[in-house]
């Protein structure tokens, strides 16, 4: 109410007007406009918008787009990955060996594959725009091969196609358990393949699972933008086209992070990383902004 109530003032000021209160009419002044008084009026809205909590269009007040890379490193010595037990259908899921424990991938060069980085941002590039429903675009493959998940962490749009495929000649039931979206709980037969969209977009990944062979793990986050990138086997990520001249503000999530929700929590007040894995930067026009090798230590991880 002190909010609006300023408002009115500043305009009847930036106005030239006079407002008489009591019984009768407001009797109006000569309205001569003055500039300074304008200005303050801006002000004021401005300000009761930020005690309001703001808006995306206040907040959006940069021009320009930039790029933003980096790697993440383990710090120390890597744990060696582990074995999975396999209990069913061993004459095909264990026909190359023992399979591997795939929820911490190291690289020779300590690199840390399938970290998440994705940016929640105000304005959106064309090329990151979010896809319409029924969007005419190639579909993801999200095989199933030697019974293991071909691809660990998927981050893709919403209502972008996947191809659930089975390279297998067993069947598998693949589970996907989003949060609020729909989810799918079918059998693939034996070097068979079924569709499926993610249609609303999660705030973590969600877990895929087969119901057959439980020790089938892996991982799929759908965003509303094109603003994600996991890292690769050498720990790199790099996210083109996003807003220049404002602070973005990025999540990092990891299969084993220790923070919430698998949130990837790192010391570095530089970058204003907070306890739920979130930092912040501000790129400038045409930037490439390159974070260098961020050190995760063996306490970020569980």
């Amino acid at each position: 109410m002190r909010y609006w109530f300023a408002v009115l003032c500043a305009v009847s000021v930036a106005c030239g007007t006079t407002l008489l209160s009591g019984c009768g009419r407001p009797v109006a002044a000569s309205p001569n406009p003055q500039p300074q008084a304008a200005n303050e009026i801006r002000e004021t809205l401005l300000a009761g918008a930020s005690e309001g909590g703001g808006s995306q269009a206040a907040a959006s007040t940069g021009t320009g787009w930039g790029t933003l890379r980096g790697t993440f490193k383990f710090a120390g010595t890597p744990p060696t990955p582990g074995t999975l037990d396999v209990t069913r259908d061993t004459e095909v899921c264990s026909a190359n060996g023992p399979i591997r424990d795939n929820s911490l991938l190291v690289g020779p060069d300590k690199g840390i594959a399938n970290v998440v980085v994705y940016a929640r941002v105000n304005r959106v590039h064309d090329s990151a725009k979010p896809l319409e429903p029924g969007a005419d675009v190639e579909p993801l493959v999200f095989d199933q091969k030697d019974c293991m998940f071909t691809t660990h962490v998927m981050a893709c749009q919403v209502n972008q196609p996947i191809d659930i495929k089975n390279s297998d000649p067993v069947g598998h039931n693949t589970k996907i358990d989003p949060r609020t979206g729909v989810p799918f709980n079918q059998t693939v037969g034996a070097g068979g393949s079924l569709g499926y969209k993610l249609v609303s977009e999660e705030a973590l990944p969600a877990p895929v699972s087969c119901s057959i062979h439980p020790w089938m793990q892996a991982y799929m986050l759908p965003r509303e933008d094109k603003y994600f990138a996991v890292t690769t086997s050498d720990g790199g990520f790099e996210i083109p086209n996003l807003p220049a001249g404002e602070e973005i503000e990025l999540q990092v999530w990891h299969e084993r992070g220790g923070g919430p929700g698998g949130a990837v929590v790192l010391p570095r007040k530089d970058l204003k990383w907070t306890r739920k894995g979130r930092f912040k930067v501000n790129l400038k026009q045409d930037e490439t902004l390159d974070l260098g090798e961020l050190e995760v230590p063996g306490s970020a991880l569980k």
